[in-house]
């Protein structure tokens, strides 16, 4: 690890104003990502007191054995070097035994009141009342098939196995064929062949030496509760761990008698000089041979372990940080966090790229990251609303119509101490940008100072209690940009979604092909985070239905809102412009009864078997006109294409492609009746466009139409064996309850403005 991320890593923690900064594995990151660091940030700045750091201290094995640890490991010695005078800064160290404490006096010269013996002890999952595996499978998973010296642990040199190996060659002949040596755990490749070369060379058979490989903890407790001798020859160590869990399982132990071994082993008899093959062949002789010495070492290595616990570990590790905290001379001073990135931002300028200069995304993604890690202490939270393909293009489509109408009122009316920024995201790069340009066109927003052509679409910052709203429908983006939101997910911010609809997985032959599981992958992701907002119960109920079945894990707290669309379009920022022919368009409709079809030309929205059924009627000589109102949507190319070939087209029959919502208005009021034939909406926003001036409405009778419009609308059945002639036959009735003034006036049904909209949706996330 780079000093960057050294210098990040001191920041963030300072950020968080400890009174003690401890570190329980200092000497990582050598062929890992881990980063650990004391003092690298601000080292040389007096007015900068950081808090006072403790580090665990387990051992110098290979500060102490230089040639045996760094010999043709350049890369490995510099990087434990420099973790070394990392460790000479810290104000207090935790000694695992007092072996460990005595070395690190005399070998880094730290005074000895700031280094204090914790000690060490086993996991109490070690215990000599049952195996933890059933003996027999274990020994027959590795070919055990006598009583056997068990050894475990590590087999870098100080493990001194090559030693182990020499002496239990030199057991007495009958004694080996009697017993077996099991290395249990996982042995370094590297390590592997010398192994087996010195068995090799000292007449060791095959079975006479067991190597098991990587063994569960569960199944290393069976070990040491069955082995008949349990071996420890290490040189060095700064506790010796395996012997304590050998004894606390019931384990007749023998040790080296050097460094800390003699603090966990310490009685005569079970000891050995590990530099003397003949002082380990002589111990290991006697721990096989003699019954009684080896009931000797359990009864005594029972006893001895009591001695040793996390209990007794933790309260001294308490006592030192208290002291250390009590006594510290310089109070740590708190600085902001902004003063913290201002000095990680001034650092990090003139930090050296040691081998590759990151690329520019490469420093965009930094600076999102710092920007997380320090948030500003004077910043307001921010309302980030998603309008991704509002600024690729507006389609002027029902869902467009929701995001224009939903981001004036947010903005106009902002959640209170929220600023509300609109963001976009691409599906090239990754992270969200403010789209700053996009405020100053549609609103006329005094972003910056600065001429409009100098505005910028900054990369987003975002912090804990900010909230981001997934307002715009862009399913693909996400699965582009999952990884950011999580990131900004963990980092505190809360994310929601608009879910407009489920129809894809309701009617997947109405969509192109793999539709309805793009749609279901993006449903499961949203899920991932706090919550939804649907457009309808209806939509609300269809998710938490099919979530059931599909997203079994879905977090109780998942919120799953819902609110209703708001039909006052003159609030909505509405679009502007009028075609030429439009007043003798608008003046034909008005000439006799129209019925208005508002929606994307695709095969759901019922268009095919309602210009049939208007065909039906215009045959009868029922004087009426069809208006069309949508866009060239999927499947239905033929169909969309032929519509200006129709011989009834600007007479009886009218489309109105991506018009205006100048012109929607006119059309409204030019019209007689709005007519609905979708076989499926989540919402049906032109319901209450139409209630709202006053326009009679025939609609499909399904759920969500009437949970909107309630009393207030015609409703027809689906016939499926000929859906045209239904429609005809609604119609005509209809046309004889209008004729009649019987009809069902819709200038009853409630509706919302959408400032009311945003603020249902406002309501839900502060609460």
């Amino acid at each position: 690890m780079c000093i960057r991320d050294r210098l990040i890593r001191e920041a963030f923690i300072a950020s968080l104003h400890p009174d003690i900064v401890h570190i329980s594995s200092l000497f990582e990151g050598f062929g890992d990502s881990t980063v650990t660091s004391i003092g690298r940030l601000l080292p040389n700045d007096k007015a900068f007191i950081q808090a006072p750091v403790s580090v665990s201290f387990y051992d110098l094995i290979p500060f102490i054995n230089q040639v045996e640890y760094f010999d043709k490991k350049p890369d490995y010695e510099t990087n434990y070097l420099r973790k070394i005078e990392d460790l000479k800064k810290a104000s207090l160290l935790l000694a695992i035994s007092e072996f460990s404490r005595a070395e690190g006096i005399e070998y880094l010269h730290f005074p000895a009141e700031k280094i204090v013996n914790i000690s060490s002890a086993a996991d109490d999952f070690f215990t000599d009342k049952a195996p933890s595996t059933a003996p027999d499978a274990l020994l027959e998973k590795y070919q055990i098939t006598k009583p056997f010296a068990l050894y475990t642990g590590g087999a870098d040199p100080r493990k001194n196995l090559k030693s182990l190996l020499i002496a239990y060659s030199r057991l007495p002949h009958a004694l080996r064929q009697a017993h077996q040596l099991v290395l249990a755990g996982t042995i370094a490749k590297e390590e592997l062949p010398h192994l087996q070369k010195t068995i090799k060379e000292n007449g060791l058979e095959a079975n006479e030496v067991i190597f098991t490989d990587y063994i569960s903890d569960q199944e290393l407790h069976t070990l040491y509760f069955t082995c008949k001798l349990f071996v420890f020859p290490s040189w060095h160590e700064g506790f010796g761990l395996p012997a304590l869990e050998a004894m606390k399982s019931g384990a007749a132990v023998i040790a080296s008698n050097t460094t800390s071994l003699p603090e966990v082993v310490n009685i005569e008899e079970a000891l050995f000089d590990p530099r003397s093959i003949e002082s380990i062949t002589t111990k290991m002789q006697a721990g096989l041979s003699d019954a009684s010495l080896r009931a000797r070492l359990i009864d005594y290595g029972k006893e001895k372990a009591q001695e040793f616990s996390w209990d007794i570990t933790a309260k001294k590790a308490l006592a030192a940080f208290e002291a250390l905290h009590a006594n510290y001379l310089t109070t740590p001073t708190h600085q902001t966090n902004d003063v913290i990135r201002t000095e990680l931002i001034s650092q990090l300028t003139t930090s050296v790229f040691p081998r590759h200069r990151p690329q520019e995304d490469d420093f965009i993604r930094l600076a999102a990251c710092i920007g997380q890690n320090f948030p500003s202490e004077h910043r307001r939270p921010q309302f980030l609303i998603d309008i991704s393909q509002l600024v690729t293009i507006d389609e002027k489509t029902g869902i467009q119509r929701v995001v224009r109408s939903l981001i004036a009122e947010f903005i106009a009316n902002p959640p209170e101490n929220y600023d509300v920024k609109l963001v976009y995201s691409d599906r090239f790069s990754l992270g969200y940008r403010y789209a700053n340009q996009f405020m100053q066109k549609m609103f006329g927003s005094n972003i910056s100072k600065q001429k409009e052509d100098e505005i910028q679409d900054e990369v987003i910052e975002t912090q804990m209690n900010d909230i981001f709203l997934g307002l715009d429908l862009q399913s693909e983006n996400i699965q582009v940009q999952k990884q950011f939101l999580n990131a900004i997910h963990l980092n505190g911010t809360r994310i929601y979604f608009v879910v407009y609809d489920l129809l894809p997985l309701y009617f997947p032959k109405a969509f192109p092909e793999t539709v309805d599981y793009l749609h279901a992958q993006w449903l499961k992701q949203i899920s991932k985070y706090d919550g939804i907002f649907c457009i309808s119960k209806a939509v609300a109920d269809e998710f938490t239905y099919w979530a059931k079945k599909n997203i079994p894990s879905l977090s109780p707290s998942f919120a799953v809102n819902w609110f209703h669309l708001g039909a006052d379009i003159e609030n909505s920022v509405p679009t502007k412009g009028m075609p030429t022919n439009a007043p003798e368009i608008i003046a034909k409709i008005k000439s006799r009864p129209s019925f208005i079809m508002i929606g994307t030309i695709e095969p759901r929205k019922g268009y095919r078997q309602s210009l049939a059924a208007f065909e039906a009627l215009w045959a009868k000589g029922v004087d009426v006109n069809l208006v069309i109102i949508g866009k060239h949507g999927w499947l239905m190319d033929e169909f969309a294409n032929n519509l200006p070939k129709h011989p009834e087209f600007n007479h009886h029959f009218f489309w109105l492609d991506r018009i205006s919502d100048e012109y929607l208005e006119a059309i409204y009021a030019a019209g007689t009746c709005l007519f609905l034939a979708s076989e499926g909406e989540g919402f049906g926003l032109p319901l209450i466009e139409a209630a709202r001036r006053h326009l009679p409405i025939i609609a499909r009778d399904i759920p969500v139409f009437r949970e909107v419009a309630g009393e207030y609308a015609f409703y027809f059945q689906s016939n499926p064996l000929d859906e045209s002639a239904a429609i005809a036959s609604a119609i005509e009735s209809w046309l004889e309850l209008f004729k009649l003034k019987q009809h069902p006036p819709s200038s009853g049904m409630p509706w919302l403005t959408w400032k009311q909209s945003a603020q249902s949706i406002i309501k839900n996330l502060l609460k």
